[in-house]
């Protein structure tokens, strides 16, 4: 590899592992108010993104020293096994306090996959060649988050079955969790 190289197999990987980790997570947005309604929390419906989001923000600096004192894939690897055993649970807590709950600790996932992530892309790009590869992961996440809402409405229109997009969330997640698997430790 020369020393500028950028596109090895596991920045691709790890962008992939990106983008279905982004898309697990993101494909279930639009159904949530109307599923929060459903269970009869519909004056929740704010919490939605906000739990997530509290979490997540909280729980970055965090993993960012785990990052550093246990290794990049040790975090990566729980953010999104918190991904998936969140979309797996989202059937099983079909109430208020348990739907409320699950976004809470779901938010932990984007505060410790992404986190690991940009540390592993740091360690394994030239520096002359970071913010470009910075740029290729938002881009890798971004298509992840807008490509797979309409993907997750559509699922649930066609069989009618949010739990089935629930699940089609943790597959999501699962890919990811097996990228990263074919990926060593910086």
């Amino acid at each position: 590899m020369s020393n500028n190289e950028l596109y090895t197999r596991p920045f691709l990987l790890l962008c992939a592992s990106h983008a279905l980790f982004a898309a697990s997570f993101n494909m279930m947005i639009p159904e949530l108010p109307s599923y929060l309604a459903s269970l009869g929390g519909a004056e929740y419906k704010g919490l939605i993104i906000a739990l997530f989001t509290i979490t997540a923000g909280v729980s970055r600096p965090f993993s960012g020293k785990l990052a550093d004192t246990i290794g990049r894939l040790p975090v990566m690897y729980v953010g999104t096994f918190a991904c998936v055993v969140c979309s797996l649970l989202y059937p099983q807590l079909a109430f208020v306090g348990g739907f409320l709950a699950l976004r809470f600790f779901h938010g932990f996932s984007t505060g410790f996959k992404p986190t690991g992530t940009a540390a592993y892309v740091a360690d394994i790009v030239p520096d002359q060649r970071r913010g470009e590869a910075m740029g290729i992961l938002g881009i890798c996440l971004s298509i992840g988050a807008s490509a797979s809402p309409p993907f997750g409405s559509w699922m649930v229109k066609k069989w009618g079955d949010i739990d089935l997009m629930f699940y089609a969330s943790a597959v999501l997640a699962l890919g990811s969790v097996v990228i990263l698997m074919n990926l060593k430790e910086t």
